[in-house]
């Protein structure tokens, strides 16, 4: 998520939620459901707090995390384009506080605000660049790598735990395999494998990350041992 386009929202957030037809949703469980693929695409939706998956699934019914979103954020932006359904589905990954805005409501509100409308611009944009990458790294790279890279995006994501230069990532390993289209089997086996060499820790429903720079430095080293063979 664009962090400059964060401390926009945030600017705007009192104003925002407190519009006329923009509804508070709290959901109290994982996995509720925001929206399913195929639904109307008529609202948006900012994150107050809480952690969301943007996913699709196949006809086998299995799962690739096309986004993680996190407080602070809008998402649901397709109900901006000219489609008139969902492409993908939403759903709580951690429990928080959703505001429900309709999309007249934000178009209004960006008419009134330019500067939100021009860096909301710049969002899509980048997440554009965001799925580019996604293929890139399912075309290109293993899993190992793939893990690594993800590993050290989320870490920047949610911040160090305390003073301290660890990160907690409240992802389990099954959710990180969706996220990186891998199976949870190789997944699994790839992060004990990484745990043993102590690049990174793993816990109940989280990973740890006690270093952005040792993740890095793998990564680097997988790239350097994929060249080679």
């Amino acid at each position: 998520m664009d962090l400059q386009f964060n401390s926009i929202v945030a600017a705007v957030r009192s104003e925002l939620i407190n519009l006329e037809g923009v509804t508070k949703f709290a959901p109290n469980r994982r996995f509720a459901i925001i929206y399913s693929e195929g639904s109307p695409a008529d609202t948006l939706f900012f994150v107050e707090s809480g952690l969301v998956k943007i996913y699709k699934r196949g006809e086998d019914n299995k799962e690739i995390i096309l986004e993680i979103v996190s407080g602070s954020a809008i998402f649901g932006d397709e109900a901006l384009g000219t489609q008139q359904t969902r492409a993908s589905s939403a759903e709580v990954l951690q429990e928080g506080i959703i505001y429900v805005i309709p999309r007249p409501i934000f178009l209004r509100l960006c008419e009134q605000r330019a500067e939100l409308w021009r860096e909301f611009s710049g969002l899509l944009l980048e997440r554009n660049r965001q799925l580019e990458k996604k293929i890139e790294l399912l075309c290109l790279r293993d899993v190992e790598y793939r893990i690594l890279y993800y590993m050290a995006e989320l870490a920047k994501t949610f911040g160090a735990k305390g003073s301290g230069s660890e990160y907690s990532i409240p992802l389990s390993q099954g959710e990180l395999a969706s996220l990186i289209g891998a199976t949870r089997e190789t997944t699994s086996t790839t992060l004990n494998a990484l745990a043993r060499r102590g690049v990174i820790r793993l816990g109940r429903r989280q990973l740890i990350v006690p270093s952005i720079e040792g993740v890095l430095s793998a990564a680097h080293q997988r790239t350097q041992v994929a060249k080679v063979s």
